[in-house]
């Protein structure tokens, strides 16, 4: 038994699919298909039971997944310690969407990385989907977040600002100069949306399913900067975060009523070991006003 191959059933038991954990590790599905056998064979026991779609875990299974789970944590806490120890700095992976990111980025170099000379941080932008599995897979350490309702259990959430979701319109559009919208207003309007992995997609697609309307949405992208040029060029409207539109003066924003508050929040996994450094920038957010 290894720790790859425990590692690889535990992502196949995550997304009960060997091709979403092959796909979430960037590996091909037999390498997860014969880690599974191999530690099968190994333990002369059978740890999954084929379904329609994906598998489901036999009482075997299922017991391996809690010994794996402590012993993974446990793995990854040693680890960290160690690196600790010996007194080197790593990179601090920092998630954040592309929003967020606008704004954060010159604050977190000119305000946090300054009072700490050997901090270092690497940074990634993605939506919060797919930020918070790379939290959970220990691709990520920390990232920023942007959500409507409180985050799972297994994260620990830091929050740093409350914001707005507004409509975004050009500034020679029919409806710049209103204060406020209905989203049965939008019906007709063509809109380019960030993509299913956005929790910003998600947020805006519950509140159109909740008025009973379907929205008519002509482009989703994962690029800040395209769904910049399309509103501001007419062609579409969109969502963004209201904090953001102070470095977009070519866009109005216009609440949705009634208003779509959001949250920014710092988070990382709950049960994971802090390093020094990541405990330096948790601390120093702590103690920061964002606005």
């Amino acid at each position: 038994m290894t720790l790859q191959q425990l590692r690889y059933f535990q992502a196949a038991c995550r997304y009960h699919s060997i091709t979403g954990a092959a796909e979430a590790l960037h590996i091909s599905q037999p390498s997860i298909s014969i880690a599974i056998r191999e530690l099968e064979h190994e333990f002369g026991l059978k740890l999954t039971a084929r379904r329609y779609q994906g598998f489901s875990l036999t009482p075997e299974g299922e017991e391996l997944l809690t010994l794996a789970d402590g012993l993974l944590a446990h793995t990854d806490q040693v680890l960290s310690h160690m690196r600790d120890l010996s007194q080197r700095h790593y990179p601090i992976r920092l998630g954040m969407p592309p929003m967020v990111g606008m704004t954060l980025l010159p604050h977190l170099y000119t305000h946090v990385v300054p009072r700490h000379p050997d901090l270092t941080v690497s940074t990634r932008e993605g939506g919060g989907n797919m930020l918070l599995r790379g939290l959970l897979e220990k691709t990520l350490d920390l990232a920023f977040i942007t959500h409507d309702q409180p985050l799972g259990e297994e994260f620990q959430v830091l929050p740093l600002m409350s914001t707005e979701t507004v409509w975004c319109v050009s500034r020679d559009h029919p409806m710049a100069g209103r204060t406020a919208v209905s989203v049965e207003e939008l019906r007709e309007e063509p809109l380019v949306l960030f993509q299913k992995n956005f929790f910003h997609y998600e947020i805006v697609m519950h509140r159109f399913e909740e008025a009973g309307v379907t929205p008519r949405v002509i482009h989703a992208t994962d690029q800040l900067s395209t769904a910049r040029r399309l509103i501001q060029s007419g062609i579409a409207s969109g969502f963004l975060l209201k904090s953001a539109l102070s470095e977009f003066r070519d866009l109005v924003g216009i609440s949705l009523t009634p208003p779509i508050q959001a949250q920014l929040s710092l988070v990382w996994e709950r049960n994971r070991h802090l390093s020094a450094d990541m405990r330096c920038l948790i601390e120093d957010y702590q103690n920061l006003e964002l606005t």
